[in-house]
């Protein structure tokens, strides 16, 4: 299949390879011997069952154990192989609009294949979808849909430099996006996201749909639409509604949507509101940084324990590891600092997507109703998956590549 290129880069995407300095590595190697912990836990580890039933995910937070722990792994961590790792996938970096891009780009054999951009969000990065290059550009099956793959780290994530105002917005991110797969020869695509990549994702199909022609999101928090019911306080009505008006599945999972909201999205707050303040000293401390993005991944890891399971520790010290030796964490709080919140983009009718999909993993932070979810836009496939949860990519690829193939079946038209 041919592609029309609309967009020309400044000058061609160039070979990129990841080499950190060695001192960077021996410098966080002492910074984890002389991290100054507590004489104790700031708050005692002694909640009772019934106590910890009302907590959220880690509740206060990591414990003191746990911390050192991870510590100690983290220190052990081979980075070095890690890196020829990340170095076995075909990285590139591009100029556009002043920025420089870093990317994954891996086309397949397949003459059929469909370009797809993956949108990453936080705490992820593009390490999160490496594990589904070899599934989408190379399927076993040669009746499964193959992909050309591109992968963007996100405008202040990783390798990409950060936006050089304080009014980069979403669209912003997606135009650049559009651009780069434009520049690669991509006329027409489909994109794939969850978290802040589903925002991303959102924005090319509602401001692109020309050339990003179909979306396929894991994550889609929609608001309830407007009501009289609206004024009742949601704890109040969830316990009051009648099971024919909402199945207990759904109740129970608007409950753990509210659950969040009020007990597990602080750093969401932070992040937000004043994203200069945590960002110096996550900057400065691994140690801060391992309880910062621990919080968010330790529960989804022990969650995924079991035969070979796809997400563990070492997952969680790649990504520290990224975020540490790219000095990145401040500026990966652009999205939250400089966006409306989340759920504005799904009920404001610019963001409204022409052809979408939506895969459902069970163990998501905040899963609402199919109903309120058609609300933003055309909703063409959706299923719902055995297992996972908000690190879809990286808990389950398999689930997450199987049911992009069945969405893109569905919604892609030559």
């Amino acid at each position: 299949m041919t592609y029309t290129t609309t967009y020309s880069f400044s000058s061609p995407p160039q070979p990129f390879t990841i080499a950190i300095p060695q001192p960077h590595l021996d410098d966080l190697s002492t910074r984890l011997d002389n991290a100054r912990w507590p004489d104790s836990d700031p708050v005692p580890d002694d909640a009772t069952d019934e106590e910890r039933k009302h907590f959220y995910k880690m509740g206060y937070g990591p414990t003191l154990p746990l911390m050192k722990e991870m510590a100690t792994e983290w220190k052990s961590f081979d980075y070095r192989q890690f890196e020829k790792e990340l170095n076995s996938f075909n990285h590139f970096e591009v100029e556009i609009e002043c920025l420089s891009i870093h990317f994954l780009h891996h086309r397949s054999e397949r003459e059929d294949a469909i370009p797809l951009i993956l949108c990453h969000g936080w705490p992820g990065s593009f390490h999160e979808f490496l594990s589904l290059i070899p599934i989408l550009t190379s399927p076993t099956n040669p009746s499964d849909q193959a992909f050309h793959v591109v992968i963007p780290s996100m405008p202040g994530y990783t390798f990409s430099s950060p936006p050089k105002t304080s009014r980069w917005v979403m669209d912003d991110t997606a135009r650049v996006y559009d651009a780069l797969m434009k520049g690669l020869g991509y006329h027409k695509y489909a994109a794939q996201g969850g978290d802040w990549g589903s925002i991303t994702a959102r924005c090319l199909g509602a401001l692109y749909p020309e050339s990003c022609t179909a979306v396929h999101l894991n994550f889609c928090p929609a608001p309830s639409p407007p009501s009289l019911l609206s004024l009742v306080p949601s704890r109040t009505l969830l316990g009051y509604l009648p099971r024919w008006a909402m199945a207990d599945t759904q109740r129970e999972r608007l409950h753990k949507a509210l659950d969040y909201t009020e007990k597990g999205s602080a750093y969401y707050v932070m992040q937000k509101n004043t994203p200069r303040t945590p960002a110096y000293g996550l900057n400065d401390s691994p140690i801060g940084l391992l309880a910062w993005i621990g919080e968010k991944m330790i529960t989804a890891i022990e969650t995924a324990q079991g035969p070979n399971p796809a997400l563990t520790r070492k997952t969680l010290y790649e990504t520290l590891s990224l975020y540490w030796f790219t000095s990145s964490i401040g500026t990966s709080f652009l999205p939250y600092a400089l966006n409306h919140h989340f759920t504005e983009f799904l009920s404001s009718p610019k963001y409204h997507l022409p052809n979408f999909a939506l895969s459902t993993f069970p163990r998501e932070i905040a899963i609402t109703p199919l109903e309120w979810v058609k609300k933003t836009g055309e909703l063409k496939w959706n299923r719902e998956a055995d297992d996972g949860g908000h690190f879809a990519a990286l808990e389950k690829p398999e689930v997450l590549a199987e049911h992009v193939r069945e969405a893109m079946g569905v919604m892609w038209k030559q």
